[in-house]
């Protein structure tokens, strides 16, 4: 591998920080995503001179990833390092990926940023990487699971701080916040969450995260110190310490197929005294979608179902649209603008040798009234 001396520092600039959505602003506290900024504190990073650095992604063409490609080009271009992006046709393609991922390793690159689509594939080339002294760094799920030392660091969302930004602005809104008081010892209200498995590590993560953040922020509402409860997986339960008068009930289907997460949706929304309903990730999303007849149902006028509020995660597109019309308060999504750019920014540190560790992407809460801005839309994937 080819050793650069550094001698440039540059100073980044730190991201401007959107409003915390417990401020009641429905805004997210994450760094704003095109900033370039390193999101751990540390505003700093490492001129890389003409570095060679190789990006494979698990699919070339998937619009989550050219966000992260391009967030990638412009950390080069602050930092004077070269990237070279790649990956296979479709995130399955795996024996392409390895092809890939080998040739990348022949080129003796300075540094490799990866998203494995099958780690025990990747195994012997990742090898060769660490025999060959490449540093590599993971992205957006990374390389899970990696045991040959080669990958010394991710870039990836903290799925535990992402599910705590989706509760965050739900329970600041003033509405939500009117209908949940209306429970009471005797006729608790509910809010509903649809976790699409119990086992997938992103998801719990994100499930813990909401519910930790859903239970402060709540019993912090008055009269209801003590008086929130959660049930419906065991995974979850937490007894409440006074006689309930919110109930978080959480709803997991038994299997991840279109039609057992429909049924799960169905079943919430015939719930008494639902409120709310928080779908985790995208698949739970359009489960939530075709359970309301296309969010016709949630139509804030005239819906079946227009006073509970719905929040999500990620960004497909039947989930943009139920966010633009209102029949979603908003939802979560991922940042992969900082992905490539915090890889890259890792990548740099480590081809010189540095010390580096994993780094927060942060995630982005958006709504009708800040969806279409610069600064969401390219975050924005289907």
């Amino acid at each position: 591998m080819k050793k650069k001396a550094l001698s440039v520092v540059l100073s980044l600039a730190i991201a401007g920080t959107l409003l915390a959505g417990c401020g009641g602003s429905g805004s997210s506290s994450q760094p704003a995503s095109n900033a370039g900024a390193a999101q751990t504190g540390d505003a700093a990073a490492t001129d890389g001179g003409s570095m060679d650095i190789r990006i494979i992604s698990k699919s070339f063409n998937n619009q989550f990833y050219q966000a992260a490609f391009k967030g990638a080009n412009d950390a080069a271009a602050d930092l004077g390092v070269t990237v070279t992006t790649n990956g296979p046709d479709v995130e399955t393609n795996t024996s392409q990926q390895v092809e890939q991922v080998k040739a990348a390793v022949n080129a003796k690159p300075d540094a490799i940023v990866l998203a494995a689509c099958d780690t025990d594939s990747l195994e012997e080339t990742l090898t060769a990487a660490k025999e060959a002294g490449i540093p590599v760094i993971g992205f957006d799920s990374g390389v899970p699971g990696d045991t040959t030392g080669a990958v010394l660091a991710t870039a990836a969302t903290d799925n535990t701080n992402a599910g705590a930004n989706v509760a965050q602005n739900l329970i600041a809104d003033p509405a939500f916040q009117e209908a949940i008081l209306k429970g009471t010892e005797e006729n608790p209200t509910v809010l509903g969450i649809l976790a699409q498995d119990a086992t997938s590590g992103s998801i719990v993560l994100r499930v813990n995260g909401f519910i930790e953040e859903a239970v402060k922020d709540l019993e912090a509402l008055d009269g209801l110190a003590g008086a929130v409860d959660v049930s419906g997986q065991e995974k979850w339960t937490q007894p409440s310490a006074k006689p309930a008068k919110v109930k978080i009930v959480v709803t997991v289907p038994p299997s991840s197929s279109a039609a057992d997460i429909q049924s799960a949706s169905n079943t919430i929304f015939s719930t008494d005294n639902l409120v709310g309903v928080f779908a985790a990730n995208q698949d739970a999303v359009n489960g939530v979608i075709s359970a309301t007849n296309d969010g016709t149902d949630l139509d804030k006028a005239n819906g079946k179902y227009k006073d509970i509020f719905v929040v999500g995660f990620d960004s497909g597109t039947s989930q943009r649209q139920a966010v633009t019309n209102g029949q979603f308060l908003g939802s979560v999504t991922q940042d992969p603008y900082q992905m490539g750019y915090q890889a890259v920014t890792l990548a740099v540190k480590a081809a010189n040798g540095e010390a580096v560790e994993d780094v927060d992407t942060g995630s982005k809460w958006y709504n009708a009234e800040n969806i279409d801005s610069e600064e969401i839309s390219v975050l924005l994937y289907d």
